[in-house]
């Protein structure tokens, strides 16, 4: 019987004395240091290893989540049981800690309470008869509240000392009626081309044309409108955004509830706000909660005045707009925040980034700037430091494969591939990672943080 220890080597002297009690048992184990020599190419010789072992040992510690080889020697089985349809990884717990993903579901041998008792169940597992079917991670009932104990509790406790500051994409608007970006894109181009009457489904078929027969970039497309449209550009995104807005959302209710200041306790301390919508604002009005909206160079907040950034720009929807109402929207505008370093909207989410404990909800983590700056911060802090949080939704099989494929996708073992993926390359900006099911049990995260 042949096993693969992963681990970081902060917990060697652990592995050591795993090790020896392994091979007291007949079980021949493969460990990097023991088996490596100078000058081999250790992403081979590690692959290599992985093909012809029995099972995959992986030690959870506090430690693994800095360590860049376990997170490759993690994906690479998973890709080995997705391909032999058995389970081979066993997880073996030495502490409270994050635990990746791709393992959320699986029994581990818990040596936290016990030592003798966890390599007792690790033996067992070790030497069954038959080994279990590779299933993939199902959507469960479970409460993601438990399911993301340890994660959460760090959240509460940032909370609590006051230095959680939220970071809200476009994900955040879309239950109260915020139209999508690819929906906003599609509303202008109605707009500009409403008149044309040798253009019939504008809002379907020339959409079409632009973001997938030409393969346009949405960025590129974006700038493409706004110079059609000219002065009447930031207006009518505006009218788009609000078309319909019906303000009810449990989202927006539940951010309320982290910046209502209760007596004794503090409250979150601050919001980055990517979307141009007022929402937020209008919802602390409503709740008569002091705020002030900064969305350009030289604002400046009094006591008591909960900071809301916004920037990618503000277009409320009740106010007259200015020349100070610019969005970022297009390429050029992309291009000017990512060009200039010192300009006030990197220069603010560098502070946040740098100083606070910083929850991201509702973005995705693809822009260019975002992931600069994520990446400057890391270095500046500590690389493998991770010192944020993000919440993410799972993926569907259609969100992976074109709709036209669908009828030929049979099997979702693909899935927490790409979520081991996506999770890893959250994990090297310094996120941990909480995966929900869908969009709808954020708010329940969100008021669970501050209770």
């Amino acid at each position: 019987m042949k096993v693969f220890i992963s681990y970081s080597h902060k917990d060697k002297k652990f592995v050591d004395s795993l090790t020896e009690k392994l091979r007291e048992n007949n079980i021949e184990v493969w460990r990097d240091t023991e088996e490596l020599s100078i000058g081999q190419n250790i992403a081979d010789k590690i692959k290599d290893a992985l093909s012809k072992i029995d099972y995959f040992i992986i030690i959870l510690s506090k430690n693994i989540s800095n360590s860049s080889w376990v997170s490759y020697e993690l994906s690479a089985i998973l890709l080995n049981e997705t391909s032999k349809q058995e389970t081979i990884i066993l997880p073996i717990l030495i502490e409270e800690c994050e635990i990746p993903f791709a393992l959320k579901d699986r029994l581990y041998a818990d040596f936290t309470k016990s030592y003798e008792e966890g390599f007792k169940k690790l033996l067992n597992s070790i030497y069954s008869s038959k080994k279990e079917t590779y299933k993939t991670i199902q959507e469960t009932d479970k409460p993601i509240i438990d399911t993301y104990e340890f994660q959460i509790k760090n959240l509460k406790n940032e909370f609590s000392n006051g230095n959680l500051s939220l970071f809200c994409g476009a994900g955040i608007s879309y239950d109260a009626g915020v139209p999508t970006w690819n929906k906003l894109l599609k509303e202008l181009l109605k707009e500009i081309y409403s008149d044309n009457t040798q253009i019939p489904d504008i809002d379907t078929k020339l959409a079409n044309i632009f973001q997938k027969r030409i393969n346009l970039s949405p960025l590129i497309l974006a700038q493409y409108l706004k110079i059609l449209l000219n002065r009447k550009f930031t207006e009518t995104v505006k009218k788009k955004l609000y078309a319909n807005c019906t303000d009810e959302s449990l989202m927006i209710d539940s951010i309320a509830k982290l910046v209502r200041k209760k007596r004794g306790k503090n409250r979150l301390l601050s919001l980055v706000n990517f979307n141009f919508d007022d929402l937020v604002e209008t919802k602390l009005s409503k709740e008569r909660i002091r705020f002030k909206t900064i969305y350009t160079e030289g604002e400046r907040i009094k006591d008591n005045e909960f900071p809301i950034f916004h920037p990618h720009g503000f277009l409320p929807r009740d106010k007259r707009l200015t020349s100070k109402n610019e969005i970022v929207f297009s390429e050029d505008a992309y291009h000017s925040q990512f060009m200039d370093p010192f300009i006030w909207s990197n220069l603010v989410q560098l502070n946040h980034l740098n100083n606070n404990t910083c929850l991201f909800i509702g973005i995705s983590l693809t822009d260019p700037n975002m992931r600069r700056l994520l990446d400057v911060s890391i270095r500046k802090n500590g690389k493998g430091e991770k010192n944020h949080y993000i919440i993410k939704t799972r993926y569907k099989i259609s969100d992976l494969y074109p709709e036209k494929d669908l009828s030929n996708i049979k099997s979702e073992t693909i899935i927490p591939i790409v979520e081991n993926i996506e999770e890893q390359d959250a994990n090297n900006l310094g996120f941990n990672v909480i995966w929900v099911n869908s969009h709808a049990e954020i708010p329940n995260i969100l008021l669970e943080i501050c209770k």
